[in-house]
């Protein structure tokens, strides 16, 4: 906790000794303008990829099956999108966003937690080379994970996404799933 603490507030303090304001961009040139707003964005969505991962965070530990000894339900709230509404976490700051911010958040923790246990078992399987090889199943929504992790789409689109194409079910296998979303990532990622 003390790295986060420190981290955060020395960009805070960044920001404060920056002193921006509208006479700041009001003395930039055309090109400059440009610019500086995409430096922003640029930041803003690594801002945004942290709060996802830490709503997704507040969410796992608030998992409905933990009762009341789930973080939110602590807390006195009876779900992690409120408790995280609360902590002023979310885009505009409504239960939407919030629920919106732990599904993106979730959709890169699990593909970051996949991939950690896929590396594991590969050193394991370095170093005992006579056990069988272990395979990690992958969730079939890891490139949108990856797509989250990167940055490249806002929460917005990556849950619209996820949502859109639904889960496994009769006759659409994650296989297929995980191949639409192949073919849909780079295509979403050119689209407003």
């Amino acid at each position: 906790m003390d790295n986060l603490e420190a981290t955060f507030s020395e960009m805070t303090r960044c920001l404060d000794r920056a002193a921006l304001s509208s006479a700041t961009f009001t003395a930039l040139s055309n090109d400059e303008s440009e610019q500086a707003h995409r430096l922003i964005a640029a930041f803003q969505r690594k801002v945004t990829l942290i709060a996802t991962l830490s709503a997704a965070n507040i969410g796992a530990r608030s998992d409905y099956t933990l009762g009341r000894e789930g973080l939110a339900r602590k807390h006195g709230f009876t779900n992690p999108e409120e408790f995280v509404q609360s902590l002023g976490g979310g885009g505009g700051g409504t239960k939407t966003d919030a629920r919106k911010l732990i599904e993106a958040g979730t959709l890169a923790a699990a593909t970051e937690t996949a991939r950690e246990r896929q590396k594991d078992a590969d050193a394991q399987a370095l170093e005992f080379p006579d056990l069988p090889p272990v395979e990690v199943d992958q969730p079939w929504f890891a490139p949108l994970g990856d797509a989250v992790a990167q940055g490249m789409f806002t929460v917005e689109a990556a849950t619209a996404i996820r949502r859109g194409l639904g889960e496994p079910a009769l006759g659409v296998t994650p296989d297929m799933l995980r191949a639409a979303l192949i073919l849909l990532i780079p295509e979403c990622a050119t689209l407003n």
